[in-house]
């Protein structure tokens, strides 16, 4: 019975390699006769759009149309290719190949080279056709060519969001390389030179951008003093790391310039708050919205995008996401920005939970004591109206770790105030908690001028003729 049950497995385990990859994320790994897969615009084929090289692989959302599967090249470009012909020449597992085996990667085809940029802020696009200008690169910066189209190299640098489409007047061939060497990290693209290094910052967590120019609109990445990383190459001032990010050189010298550049949150009152959203759009979901005054890190900024990152001088959570730069002031005049971050303590003991970079919601928590003092930076934007819940707070402690407070029961409570006034737009019921079923303290009528001690997104603590307490945000006038 036992001997059955191994051949039935291996049965279906050569059968699962034999057919044909199914809808949803799929590996593919081009190995032709030729150059590598043409690709086109439709799924009736339609215009041929280009050619992914011999050796190109990803992960790819494969969804089979008409007899051709879709993929996404970026988050903007969608292609279709057959699947089959792509990968009719790969190496079969067997006995004396093992599937991905060194030998099986040995005999995988390869026509992806590394190219360097050759042209001083050299664009890079989310599309080809020059749509959409995601990053600039300076000269000298490395890429791996994984395909052309028309006048574009299809070329990849770091993950997803480091992927796109560069003229191929910007960028001078190097060397060719092999399947292996274009596919596994370490391998490092086959290049001499490359080097492990420690990060030096000071103690405070460093933003690091998708480009040595400072132009990108993607988001940044973290990196902690003391941290080790590949550098791909070092020019002009700065490093390019295998994972397609870019330091400044004095962060990977002890000896070195460890100050960290800031910008200050402005906006249009100091009530109001700006939203951090989780790409540079309008339309991007906002995850956190940041009070004005706080302080963050501009790893790359594009005329209307930047890339933010805020945590404390000591770590902690890590928030990181897109705002726009006309909420952002630079320099001297930071100082003269309004804050509307506010200083509180915890009136009961509870925890603190940490936020992971791009907002990655994590269960482990901190214990904060009753009296835990800290400011409120922000809130937490996933509040939902319809259930009159009370709000998430984004805060500082005092060590700098950023932590989110759910003030449940108006465990938070404030140490100052910002005084301003503002006026209720209807009437509405003042509670002792920011609940519904909290006991009202009294009604406010409306036109009743209020002081605004700390703003929620559904409910604000308020103080109205020496008497505090808690009303519906919806029903104030914020300036």
């Amino acid at each position: 019975m036992k001997k059955r049950g191994v051949i039935l497995l291996l049965i279906l385990a050569l059968l699962a390699l034999a057919a044909p990859a199914q809808a949803g994320w799929n590996p593919l790994d081009v190995a032709t006769d030729g150059v590598g897969v043409a690709v086109y615009t439709s799924s009736s084929g339609g215009k041929q759009a280009g050619i992914l090289y011999n050796g190109y692989s990803d992960d790819l959302d494969l969804e089979p149309t008409n007899g051709l599967y879709s993929c996404n090249l970026t988050s903007e470009y969608e292609v279709w290719l057959n699947q089959d012909k792509a990968e009719k020449n790969q190496p079969r597992a067997s006995e004396e190949i093992g599937w991905r085996s060194d030998a099986w990667d040995a005999l995988m085809p390869s026509n992806i080279f590394v190219a360097e940029v050759v042209q001083a802020d050299a664009p890079f696009y989310t599309t080809p056709g020059h749509k959409h200008l995601s990053a600039k690169h300076a000269a000298g910066t490395l890429v791996k060519v994984c395909g052309e189209f028309g006048n574009d190299y299809f070329v990849k640098y770091g993950g997803y969001q480091q992927t796109g489409f560069m003229p191929k007047s910007a960028l001078r061939k190097l060397q060719d390389i092999t399947y292996r060497q274009a596919n596994d990290n370490s391998e490092h693209w086959g290049l001499s030179g490359v080097q492990e290094m420690t990060v030096y910052t000071g103690g405070t967590p460093l933003a690091v951008g998708s480009s040595a120019t400072g132009y990108s609109d993607m988001s940044p990445a973290v990196i902690d003093d003391g941290k080790t990383v590949t550098v791909l190459k070092t020019a002009g001032g700065w490093a390019q790391l295998l994972g397609g990010y870019f330091i400044e050189a004095r962060f990977l010298s002890p000896e070195g310039d460890h100050s960290v550049t800031y910008a200050t949150v402005k906006t249009t009152g100091a009530l109001n708050r700006l939203n951090v959203r989780n790409s540079a759009s309008t339309d991007a979901w906002a995850a956190c919205k940041l009070c004005s005054g706080v302080r963050v890190q501009v790893p790359a900024h594009t005329e209307d995008w930047a890339s933010v990152f805020i945590t404390g001088p000591n770590g902690g959570g890590k928030w990181t996401g897109s705002v726009q730069m006309q909420y952002l002031v630079f320099g001297e005049k930071a100082d003269q920005v309004k804050s509307g971050c506010v200083r509180v303590r915890t009136t009961e003991t509870r925890y603190g939970f940490y936020d992971g970079e791009f907002f990655k919601y994590s269960k482990d928590g901190r214990l904060l004591p009753a009296g835990t003092e800290m400011t409120v930076i922000g809130v937490y934007s996933g509040y939902d109206v319809s259930t009159d819940d009370f709000d998430c707070f984004l805060c500082l402690l005092d060590d700098g770790t950023a932590v989110t407070v759910g003030n449940e029961n108006g465990i938070l409570e404030p140490l100052d105030s910002l005084g301003i006034t503002v006026k209720t737009a209807s009437s509405v019921r003042m509670r002792e908690s920011p609940s519904k079923e909290a006991k009202s303290l009294r009604s406010l009528n409306a036109g009743a001028k209020v002081e605004v001690l700390l703003r929620g997104e559904g409910w604000t603590m308020v103080k109205y003729k020496n008497q505090t307490g808690y009303v519906m945000s919806r029903y104030l006038k914020f300036p």
